[in-house]
């Protein structure tokens, strides 16, 4: 009875008021967005308003942040709204009840600190490709209506201009319908329709009649983007709060109340940072906030319900308009882009494809594009060259040392770095002695590279190199033995061979002289 006092007074009574205001503020910000999203994914307004409703319940009761907001997002409902079309609405909802359920496997795997291995450019690139899509999907609501459309979206960003403490998208929605009611009627083909103030019914679609390969598919790209968007909004609310969000809790949050929505057929969520950032400045602390800003939800809609089914297409395609605009992040873009050329190609090619071909595809690609041009960067710093005098020498030295471990990731790309650095030169002195680590691959990729540099008419010699992987390396036949003490010596022997070869005329000098005698060389 005691824990339970305690639990009560610190989860809920020690954030009550916050809370509330908090969950009341932002159930007028997402009361549109719910709208909005339901009626472009095609399952309808209710679909969207329950689906938040649902999320904000069961994320808040179960989630692993506590003042964060769940709720249909533009993100996912893109997606939805694809997988749709491809699969039908019993496909969609199968693949939405297998989101939530894989969501709670990830969850219970401790899968949630894997998820941030998503590089930020990426992240960029697909969110600036969803605000693409979103904005281009609305040309047919604004064919109902442009005067409406565009007026809607004029205040999306003229109201946040007079105050940002005002909810702009619901202010939008109210004049966007006003309008309409007063000049501009709309059509009832044109407008939201009824939104049914009823307990949805349960649609567990017949799996054994579906194609459960493309479901499957569908249900985990679902899943991993909504993971990913609500640990980013977790994120944002632990550095607004100052608090450390459970990112297992949360996924498993997330997955079991996007299980229970999809079950009824409706809008499955995520963490929503727009939401979280109007709860959290509203002072909402606690996981009562999430629960209270759906039970306002349901209040508006028992209460507005008939004023909501007479909303125009139109004005919900002004504030997705808006909302998609707002979406892509030009600041980061900019950012980033000045900050790296190779930042700025992964941010374009992202969100190319993500307009283009598919968002799976666009964040693959995007990703392996970050982590080429991240390895070539890697080889880059890894590689230190050495300043060799050559004004005395009848050849040119280059001297490189290599200041990491030799091993598959970055063998490829540090080799390449290697042969770009060493134009123009006639030997190359290449020192693995900070390399205590030299795999199979690293091994090969320096034969190559020997071989490469052969081909340019440049000598190469090798020094400093690990006995296990001159072994390798002598098994190889990539070295024959016949500069043992130099392969397994140090740098400073290893140039004075170099130079001894660039002032002989034939360039063949028997290592052994090296320690058979004291050579007398410029250093």
């Amino acid at each position: 009875m005691e824990r339970l006092k305690e639990f009560i007074k610190r989860e809920i009574l020690s954030t009550l008021k916050g809370d509330i205001i908090g969950g009341i503020t932002v159930a007028f910000v997402a009361l549109p967005l719910a709208l909005s999203f339901g009626v472009l994914s095609g399952a309808g307004a209710a679909a969207g308003v329950y689906g938040a409703i649902f999320c904000g319940i069961l994320t808040s009761i179960f989630g692993g942040t506590k003042a964060q907001i769940s709720g249909p997002t533009g993100a996912m409902t893109v997606v939805l709204v694809d997988m749709a079309a491809k699969y039908g609405m019993e496909g969609l909802v199968a693949s939405m009840i297998l989101a939530g359920l894989f969501q709670i496997l990830m969850g219970l795997l401790k899968l949630g600190k894997y998820i941030h291995l998503i590089p930020r450019p990426v992240i960029v690139g697909f969110t600036n490709g969803i605000g693409i899509l979103i904005f281009t999907s609305q040309f047919k609501y604004y064919q109902m209506s442009p005067i409406l459309c565009l007026l809607t979206l004029a205040l999306m960003f003229a109201i946040p201009m007079i105050s940002k403490k005002l909810p702009y998208a619901l202010i939008a929605l109210i004049i966007g319908t006003i309008v309409s009611k007063l000049w501009l009627p709309m059509p009832a083909a044109a407008t939201v329709g009824e939104i049914p103030i009823m307990m949805p019914t349960l649609q567990i679609p017949n799996f054994l009649a579906l194609n459960m390969v493309d479901v499957a598919q569908a249900g985990l790209v679902l899943a991993l983007l909504g993971v990913l968007e609500s640990l980013l909004a977790a994120l944002v609310v632990d550095e607004m709060t100052g608090t450390k969000h459970n990112s297992d809790r949360e996924i498993v949050g997330q997955g079991i109340a996007n299980t229970v929505a999809g079950s009824f057929g409706l809008l499955i969520g995520t963490g929503a940072i727009v939401r979280s950032v109007v709860n959290v400045n509203a002072g909402g602390r606690g996981r009562l906030s999430g629960i209270t800003h759906a039970i306002v939800l349901l209040l508006l809609i028992a209460v507005f319900g008939d004023l909501a089914s007479g909303i125009p297409l139109a004005v919900l395609g002004g504030i997705l308009m808006g909302t998609s605009l707002k979406m892509i992040e030009y600041r980061e873009s900019y950012r980033l882009a000045r900050a790296s050329k190779e930042a700025f190609v992964v941010i374009a090619i992202t969100t190319i494809l993500t307009v283009a071909v598919d968002l799976t595809f666009a964040v693959a690609i995007g990703t392996m594009v970050s982590a080429i041009s991240m390895l070539f960067s890697v080889a880059n710093s890894y590689i230190e060259e050495v300043e060799i005098p050559c004004d005395k020498l009848q050849k040119k030295i280059k001297s490189f040392n290599i200041q990491g471990q030799m091993f598959f990731m970055v063998s490829e790309s540090l080799i390449h770095a290697i042969e770009v650095k060493a134009a123009g030169a006639d030997i190359v002195v290449i020192n693995l002695s900070h390399s205590q680590t030299v795999d199979i691959t690293g091994v090969i990729v320096l034969g190559k590279l020997k071989d490469g540099l052969a081909i340019n008419g440049i000598r190469t010699i090798f020094t400093g190199i690990p006995e296990s992987a001159y072994k390798k390396m002598r098994a190889l036949d990539i070295l024959d033995g016949s500069e043992e003490e130099i392969n397994l010596g140090n740098k400073r022997e290893a140039i004075r061979y170099a130079q001894l070869i660039a002032h002989s005329e034939d360039g063949n000098i028997d290592c052994h002289c090296l320690f058979d005698q004291n050579a007398s060389l410029a250093e």
